[in-house]
C-alpha cells in the first residue's frame, strides 16, 4: 500500500471514531517506514532551477543512480527552509527524494561542494554555466548508471578544474566536451592531422581515468594545448550543432 493510501486509511478510520491512541501510534510507525522505504539517496549536480509556485521550486539534477531527473522542492524558498543555499545551479550535493506522479519530490539535501567561488568569477561562471548546459543536453532520464556516474564525475571534475585555475579556461572546455562526446557515444576518430604530441594529448583526453583527465603534467605545452583546443572546440561543434545560449558568451 502507498504511503498516500495509508495516510487516508488512517483519517477514516479516526473520523470514524474506530481507532484507537495505541492502533494510531501502530500505523503511524507503520507509515514512517513505508516513507522511508520510499526515498531514494542520491549523488547530484544542479544543472537548473526555476520557481514552480510562491515558496516552491522545480530543480534540474544530473544525478548518480537516475541520470538527470526533474524534482520538485516545496517550500524550498522560505527563510526557514533547511534547502536555502542547497539547490542553486553548479551545487554538488546528496539529495533524499522520492518519486511523485510526474516528478520527483526533493526531502532534503546534504551538501558535497556548492562551487561559490566560481560565481564570483564571471568568466568562471558563463563557462560553468555552458558545461551545466552540454550536460542537460545529453544527459538522460533512465540513464544506465555507470553513464550517469560518468558524466556526473566528469562535470564535477571539469567545475573544480575551473575553480582551480591551474589551466587555461579553453583548455578545460576543450577537454570537458571531447571527454563528454566520448561519454555520449558521438566521438569515433582522432584528428588525421597535427603532431605526434597532439595525437598523444587527445589519448589521454580520450581515455584516461577520469581521476587524471585534468593533471597538469600533461597540459604543460601551451602551443600544443592551445592546438588542441582548437581541434577539439572544432570537432565538437561539427558533431553536436546545437545552439547552446551559454556558448554565445565563451
Amino acid at each position: 500500500m502507498s504511503f498516500r493510501n495509508d495516510l487516508r486509511e488512517i483519517f477514516l478510520e479516526m473520523t470514524a471514531g474506530r481507532a484507537g491512541t495505541a492502533e494510531i501510534g501502530s500505523w503511524y510507525l507503520h507509515i514512517r517506514k513505508i516513507k522511508v522505504a520510499e526515498e531514494l539517496t542520491v549523488k547530484g549536480i544542479v544543472l537548473f532551477i526555476a520557481p514552480q509556485s510562491e515558496y516552491s521550486k522545480r530543480v534540474t539534477i544530473l544525478s548518480d543512480k537516475l541520470g538527470k531527473i526533474t524534482a520538485f522542492a516545496q517550500g524550498a524558498a522560505k527563510i526557514n527552509s533547511r534547502l536555502i543555499g542547497k539547490l542553486r545551479p553548479m551545487t554538488a550535493a546528496v539529495f533524499r527524494i522520492s518519486k511523485g506522479r510526474s516528478a520527483y519530490n526533493i526531502h532534503g539535501a546534504e551538501l558535497i561542494d556548492p562551487f561559490l567561488e566560481l560565481s564570483r568569477d564571471p568568466e568562471d561562471s558563463f563557462y560553468g554555466t555552458y558545461f551545466l548546459e552540454m550536460a542537460d543536453y545529453f544527459a538522460q532520464e533512465g540513464m544506465v548508471e555507470e553513464e550517469a556516474k560518468s558524466m556526473l564525475n566528469l562535470l564535477f571534475l571539469s567545475l573544480d578544474a575551473l575553480r582551480k585555475g591551474q589551466l587555461d579556461r579553453r583548455l578545460i572546455r576543450a577537454v570537458y566536451e571531447l571527454r563528454l562526446l566520448v561519454t555520449e557515444g558521438e566521438y569515433t576518430e582522432a584528428p588525421k592531422r597535427g603532431p605526434k604530441e597532439l595525437h598523444e594529448l587527445w589519448r589521454h583526453v580520450v581515455s584516461s581515468p577520469l581521476s587524471k583527465l585534468f593533471d597538469r603534467e600533461h597540459y604543460e605545452d601551451s602551443e600544443l594545448c592551445s592546438l588542441f583546443s582548437d581541434e577539439a572546440i572544432a570537432m565538437s561543434k561539427e558533431l553536436c550543432r546545437h545552439e547552446f545560449r551559454s556558448r554565445r558568451l565563451l
